[in-house]
């Protein structure tokens, strides 16, 4: 026999499988029947301990019952024949108590049945815990185990408070002996091969199921240790945290499974224990009855095997011989009788459509292959032939895709950059792609835009607007950067008409007002000058002319000034300057006209310096004016505040004033030119202002409560736009 050959591996591997799986699902079966045999054992053990806990309790409880029966008659007939007939009555006609007993609030025994003088008195019982516990809270107890000193034996009492309302004339009690508890395991009809312990919380032995206690001293169970669910304990710790369970315990060199409950109104717990050997005996016997189910099984599984095997062998080897011819170009499938029941079968079928099929899917990924080209073609013409430039950067760092616009606007031909790293192109444009990455990855956007001026390769200044997105796979992972770049040049040539037809128009609004406004002071000097010139006036009155003279000269080169500032043309000198500087500049130049008025300026700024790229002039004018209004809109003494706050790519500067405050309805024109409340005002003092911060990339917002002040909030980039 060949044993390479598939007629003696199959066979071998069915039989070979069939064996350990039976052998495995025996041992498995065996081990889980005796697990659940001793697991039963063992919650037997554990209902037996709660069954006779629970009988203790209803024994204690009844007991316990009596007596608060007695104490409610008592109270109500509190003489010394009457506590006699309670425990006469007691004693006689219930077998809880060996004796029973009256004592007094001083701790006196008063009355006994069984009597013995010498113990009501010679002792007493302050020291007693159900004593104790009965005068400090007023209600019923069971004791610990006692010597008794009326029978000297041991017991333990149940007592109970005689009381009228809050007062207490003392407690009846009785003492119930330890044969007592043995009876009621006795009576609870429990049968097995071990042993029921009862013992309190201190220990003492209550019930003993191996032999009879002494009936002149308490004897207490020796405190072995005892593992409870992997963790080990002592007996008594067991006892005083009332630690119910099944564990382990030790003793004379034998090991005993110990179910553990405790008697819920009473301090004694219930031991259920049996020996570890004769438990798992009792499960190794289970076992022992099934060896001869298991033998069968091994045998039916064997037999199973071979005639399994042998069913596979015969069509594999028929299929081997198939695949063979059909490798040397014999396709002799189409001659086989094919059974569709049975996998050899479907694998046979399989086979067959396999040879038909392989030519028709080999000229499908032909196909796909050519569509697919097709498409990448179509998607890199659609990109290269894209209006705005295009610039992809793969995981690598290296640029990707180059499109014709990207070459137009920077004067670079693509093939001589794609391979290459980003930053060698970004060099040449002196436009920094590493700091749009950066920003991207540091805020956690998907895209960063931005407006710049590219150098390109004619060292020719061309505005750009930059859009810089994550590119990411379907698994949403980062495989590189696209850089959208669209040249802005006109759309920049078309803005800056926009403003100088915008500023011609109010220009020719302010020339309607300033004709006017300037109309009005030489009309006044033409007055003045006809009387300066006239012989009425004397010495002092024409000094008083030349004054006012002065004065509607010094109106006329306001109005003239404010023109010039209104109009002039965005030519600044951007350079860095000291912010917290020009502020404190501002308020010197105001400071006599705000001492003259009784209005007190603080400035608070974060740090003695803090630098700005901006045209100084114009701020500083723009602060100065905003100042000012803060300064007319206060009545009488006030208050200004001005804080600078540094931003990470910002300044903020905030006027806070306590003058009149600005209406409602008068927010919105507050920065419109020419528009003013006051009788003197030009109307170009804020809107100057705007104009000057906006020139310098900033912004202005404006808060006022009408009556209550006004808040100027002025931020401003650190670094112009380009």
């Amino acid at each position: 026999m060949n044993f390479r050959s598939i007629k003696f591996k199959i066979p071998a591997f069915f039989t070979l499988y069939l064996l350990i799986l039976l052998i495995v699902g025996v041992f498995m079966v065996v081990d889980n029947v005796q697990n659940n045999a001793l697991e039963e054992k063992l919650s037997k053990n554990s209902a037996i301990s709660e069954l006779v806990s629970k009988k203790i309790d209803l024994y204690l409880a009844s007991a316990l019952k009596e007596i608060e029966t007695s104490t409610k008659y008592t109270v109500e007939n509190l003489n010394k024949d009457y506590i006699y007939y309670e425990i006469n009555r007691l004693v006689d006609n219930y077998d809880y108590f060996d004796l029973v007993f009256f004592t007094s609030t001083e701790g006196r025994m008063m009355y006994s049945k069984p009597y013995n003088p010498i113990a009501i008195e010679k002792n007493t019982y302050t020291d007693r815990d159900y004593y104790q516990h009965i005068m400090r809270y007023r209600e019923s107890f069971i004791s610990k185990l006692y010597i008794s000193r009326v029978l000297g034996k041991p017991h333990f009492v149940v007592a109970a408070p005689v009381q009228k309302g809050e007062y207490i004339y003392g407690l009846m009690a009785g003492g119930i002996p330890l044969a007592e508890m043995k009876n009621v395991i006795i009576d609870s009809d429990v049968v097995f091969n071990g042993g029921i312990w009862v013992v309190d919380s201190f220990g003492s032995l209550i019930v003993n199921p191996y032999e009879e206690l002494k009936t002149d001293e308490i004897v207490s169970m020796e405190n072995n240790k005892i593992n409870i669910n992997e963790k080990e304990y002592s007996l008594y710790e067991v006892l005083e945290k009332k630690i119910t369970g099944t564990g382990l315990i030790e003793r004379n060199n034998k090991t005993y499974y110990v179910s553990i409950t405790h008697v819920d109104n009473a301090d004694l717990a219930v031991l259920v224990e049996q020996e570890e050997q004769a438990l798992l005996g009792e499960a190794f016997q289970v076992v022992n009855d099934m060896r001869g189910l298991v033998l069968i099984l091994l045998g039916i599984g064997i037999v199973i095997a071979l005639i399994l095997s042998l069913g596979i062998t015969k069509p594999i080897q028929n299929l081997v011989f198939l695949v063979r011819k059909w490798s040397e170009g014999d396709n002799r499938f189409d001659e086989v009788k094919i059974d569709s029941k049975s996998e050899i079968g479907e694998l046979t079928e399989t086979f067959k459509n396999i040879t038909k099929d392989l030519d028709m899917k080999v000229e499908e990924l032909r196909t796909s292959i050519k569509n697919e080209n097709q498409i990448k073609q179509y998607l890199n013409n659609i990109l290269m032939s894209a209006g705005s430039g295009i610039i992809v950067i793969d995981s690598k760092d290296e640029i990707v895709i180059f499109n014709r616009e990207a070459e137009e606007i920077s004067g670079y031909r693509g093939e001589n950059l794609i391979g290459k790293k980003y930053d060698y192109f970004s060099n040449k444009i002196h436009i920094n792609f590493k700091k749009f990455i950066e920003n991207i990855e540091e805020k956690g956007d998907k895209l960063l835009e931005r407006e710049t001026v590219l150098i390109n390769k004619n060292k020719q200044s061309i505005p750009c607007r930059i859009i810089c997105s994550v590119i990411k796979n379907e698994e949403k992972n980062k495989i590189g950067y696209a850089f959208l770049i669209n040249n802005i040049e006109v759309i920049k040539r078309l803005e800056e008409e926009i403003k100088r037809e915008d500023r011609l128009n109010i220009v020719g609004e302010f020339s309607s007002s300033i004709i006017h406004d300037i109309g009005n002071p030489l009309a006044g000097l033409s007055n003045l000058l006809e009387l300066y010139k006239s012989d009425i006036a004397d010495k002092n009155e024409k000094e008083e002319i030349l004054n006012l003279i002065e004065e509607e000269i010094e109106d006329l080169n306001s109005i003239v000034l404010n023109f010039l500032n209104f109009t002039k043309s965005k030519n600044q000198e951007n350079i860095e300057v000291d912010i917290c500087q020009i502020v404190n500049e501002s308020v010197n130049i105001l400071r006599s006209e705000m001492i003259n008025s009784g209005i007190k300026v603080k400035i608070d700024q974060e740090k003695e310096k803090i630098y700005l790229n901006i045209d100084r002039r114009s701020i500083k004018q723009a602060l100065i004016n905003i100042i000012k209004n803060s300064i007319q809109a206060i009545k009488g003494e006030g208050y200004i505040n001005i804080k600078i706050n540094e931003l990470k790519e910002a300044v903020k500067i905030i006027i806070q004033d306590t003058g009149v405050g600005i209406k409602e309805d008068e927010m919105k024109n507050i920065f419109e030119p020419f528009y003013t409340t006051k009788k003197d005002g030009t109307g170009l003092g804020l809107s100057t202002s705007y104009k000057y911060i906006r020139d310098n990339d900033g912004k202005i917002e404006i808060n006022s409560k009408y009556g209550e002040g006004t808040e100027f909030i002025i931020t401003i980039p650190k670094r112009r736009k380009k």
